[in-house]
């Protein structure tokens, strides 16, 4: 009889840590929403590669974690991701069209006053290489001199007689060239030294405000450029954003020329897109 009741006790025992295995060793089940969806992680929607298996908060902007279903709406695939509506709200996911519009670049140049006669003055500049698909014959420049302050002299780039409006030469020690603009609102006169006042080779800075024709571009925060191939993200619906390397051109104050990689009325991200680019080099990671 007492064997009997030591056989009955230990089988209880292995019953109960049995129990005990399964309940703190075996697989949890995969956690479903409300609705029933399976939530495969719970994300940080300001700081997305930041990933749980259970609820909780973001230790660094402490958010509370959002989850991350089954459907298509939270799935990372391929060469890009896909984000949920909250992590798109929080992350202020933006958007522009690539267009077809004008490209405006404002350079900034340097260079002197050449004083030709007592009516007649030039502004000439240091053009670097690549300000030259900026420039033409006909431009404006609002130049200022240092010794004048206040006042705002205009030039325009002009082809005066057989000289040309800028050295066919560059400067290889510089990579620059030499271009001329003429005074049109009188000589640049310093000071007050009667019949000579006229001085040459004054410093002189210079503000002109090229345009191209319409082209095909993107706005410059669209870009990102971490190594020598610059790519963008494109929206391609449902939450999905794809990398797209392109070609530019010539690159302006707020857009940027398209050569090749994109397409017009497409979307192009704006805003978040370093986020998008990390969440994705880690699903990528992740994956191999």
């Amino acid at each position: 009889m007492k064997r009997i009741i030591i056989f009955l006790a230990l089988i209880a025992a292995l019953a109960g840590g049995a129990f005990w295995l399964v309940q703190h060793h075996s697989p949890a089940p995969p956690a479903t929403s409300p609705e029933g969806r399976k939530i495969l992680y719970y994300q940080s929607p300001m700081h997305p590669w930041i990933k749980s298996d259970k609820p909780g908060k973001c230790p660094i902007c402490g958010m509370n974690l959002v989850p991350v279903y089954e459907s298509v709406e939270g799935t990372n695939t391929g060469y890009g991701l896909k984000l949920n509506a909250d992590s798109v709200n929080v992350a202020n996911v933006q958007t522009a069209q690539v267009e077809r519009r004008p490209i405006v670049r404002t350079l900034r140049v340097a260079g002197n006053i050449s004083v030709n006669s007592w009516t007649q003055s030039w502004f000439e500049f240091d053009a670097y290489e690549r300000d030259i698909p900026w420039l033409k014959i006909g431009q404006t420049i609002e130049v200022r001199v240092p010794g004048i302050p206040g006042k705002i002299f205009m030039a325009e780039i002009k082809l005066h007689g057989v000289r040309p409006y800028a050295d066919q030469k560059f400067d290889s020690s510089s990579d620059s060239t030499k271009v001329r603009a003429e005074i049109s609102n009188g000589p640049v006169a310093l000071g007050d030294f009667g019949p000579g006042k006229l001085f040459s080779q004054l410093n002189a800075e210079g503000g002109v405000r090229a345009e191209t024709l319409n082209v095909l571009a993107v706005p410059r925060s669209a870009v990102l450029s971490p190594g020598a191939q610059p790519f963008v993200y494109v929206s391609e619906g449902n939450g999905y954003y794809g990398q797209r390397k392109v070609k530019l051109g010539r690159v302006g104050d707020e857009y940027a020329e398209v050569l090749d990689g994109l397409t017009e009325g497409e979307r192009v991200v704006t805003s978040g897109g370093l986020l998008i680019d990390a969440e994705a080099q880690i699903s990528r990671s992740s994956d191999n």
